[in-house]
């Protein structure tokens, strides 16, 4: 279980990190629709690309986080656009191999615990069926909208909760 919570601010270096936590869900996807591996790689990398534009021009001041294992090695990604009243979780994602270990549990708190500072709620989308919603809903994020695909989650300090 993961003691402490490391970040720095991600780099141009870390495009390959980013393209493996992006491969390693949507990979599954695609294969699950019986595409070759050579069509897997390429829809990958071009969607990879296409979401790194996206998030530039819809979020060009959010903060772009890596997640450090114990060890330093980077193994998450952690996308926030805080804009005032209001953070938005853009991309959240840890390595399958070092999920389950606190790391994003840590880093999900400490966005809490700054976003309550200045008097901030929080907001995210998820997936319907990724396991990932309920870490989220234990954190006390729920959902406020939904449809077969997409959940819209918000979470809200408590001064926000009484008001």
């Amino acid at each position: 279980m993961t003691e402490s919570l490391n970040l720095r601010p991600a780099g141009a270096g870390d495009e390959p990190l980013l393209q493996a936590l992006f491969a390693e869900d949507k990979a599954a996807e695609l294969a699950a629709a019986g595409l070759a591996e050579a069509q897997i790689r390429a829809l990958v990398e071009m969607q990879s690309r296409g979401r790194k534009m996206t998030y530039a021009a819809q979020y060009p001041a959010a903060m772009d986080s890596i997640l450090l294992d114990e060890e330093g090695m980077a193994v998450g990604r952690l996308l926030v656009d805080r804009q005032p009243g209001r953070w938005r979780i853009v991309d959240f994602a840890v390595l399958a191999a070092h999920r389950c270990q606190g790391l994003g549990t840590l880093a999900l708190q400490e966005s809490q615990r700054q976003a309550a500072a200045v008097g901030a709620g929080m907001e995210l989308q998820v997936m319907r069926f990724n396991p990932a919603r309920r870490l989220y809903e234990r954190l006390g994020f729920h959902a406020v909208r939904e449809d077969a695909v997409i959940v819209e989650m918000v979470w809200s300090t408590a001064t926000e909760q009484s008001e």
